[in-house]
């Protein structure tokens, strides 16, 4: 039973894989401009364009078709089906959003709010996937929920659940600079232009300087988060994983502002984007059922202390 457990959760793991593959593929095709039409062809003459978006289109098909056998293959383990259900059915619901986002991405020809949808229910895909597959290998190794972490302090789980926000305010922002062409209103870095950090708040100009405050106050509560939970038993190697991750995502967006849009760095940032996503859901679902830890002992009054006789 645990060795077929551990194998359902190495293939929903490589789904998983698969899946944010598909992102940065999606990022791609945006950022190469080769969407949203294949000419009314099952497959349409080639070239760049039209290859990178019908095979993002035979990629997003096979993960549908895989979470469908995958899923069949989870109901035959009757303890993973009843401890994981719950979650697949929340990721069937997802996946059938982002197959409607897709739709209309294509539809509205890129219009700014579906790529923005579109990325953010698509990396919400990733995240239930993620998060999947890390019950799945739990389950194979006999953890329970209760073993899997110390206790943490209220603002340590209060913390997770903020940076969580920050990440879902910052990828809104990413995808909207992204899909709105801002990415370059802002031509230089540490400052906007010539000399001046904030010129205006207004347009897109505000809407790149939001993004670039949210990505400071994002890795200023990570690395916050890290130094809380640097000796935590399960949090404490996730929390440096986060703070590696958020550093290489700011050298990343400093690198594409700096190198005039790179396909290439481009791609990398949204997939690191990805991956931080992923270890911040991680990071929240521990510190939310790990337990309480309890206040510090108020230290003994003079008055509470045993009389001293001579």
């Amino acid at each position: 039973m645990a060795n077929r457990t551990r194998a359902l959760a190495r293939a929903f793991t490589g789904l998983t894989l698969i899946t944010y593959l598909l992102v940065v593929f999606g990022a791609v095709v945006r950022a190469r401009g080769a969407g949203p039409l294949c000419f009314g062809e099952l497959v349409p003459a080639l070239d760049l364009g039209v290859v990178l978006e019908w095979g993002h289109r035979a990629l997003a098909g096979s993960v549908s078709i895989l979470l469908v056998g995958l899923s069949v293959w989870l109901y035959q383990d009757r303890r993973a089906w009843a401890a994981c259900r719950a979650l697949l059915g929340v990721s069937f619901v997802v996946l059938a959003v982002q197959v409607v986002l897709g739709g209309l991405t294509v539809l509205k020809l890129l219009a700014s709010w579906t790529v923005t949808s579109h990325l953010l229910v698509g990396n919400a895909f990733g995240v239930c996937l993620t998060l999947l597959s890390a019950r799945l290998f739990e389950l194979a190794e006999a953890q329970d929920d209760t073993a899997l972490s110390a206790p943490v302090s209220p603002t340590l789980r209060g913390l997770a659940w903020g940076i969580a926000g920050l990440y879902l305010a910052q990828m809104t922002l990413g995808g909207l600079v992204s899909s709105r062409f801002a990415g370059l209103v802002c031509p230089q870095w540490p400052a906007c232009a010539g000399d001046m950090f904030f010129p205006s708040f207004g347009g897109l100009l505000g809407l790149q300087l939001s993004h670039r405050l949210v990505a400071y106050a994002l890795t200023f509560a990570i690395a916050a988060f890290a130094w809380g939970a640097w000796d935590h038993p399960r949090l404490g190697g996730r929390s440096r994983l986060l703070l590696l991750l958020v550093i290489v995502q700011v050298a990343l967006g400093i690198g594409n502002v700096l190198l005039r849009l790179p396909v290439e760095v481009t791609a990398l940032h949204s997939a690191t984007a990805a991956a931080l996503g992923a270890a911040t859901a991680l990071v929240v679902r521990d510190a939310a059922r790990a337990r309480t830890a309890p206040p510090l002992a108020a230290a003994p009054t003079p008055a509470a202390l045993p009389e001293i006789v001579a």
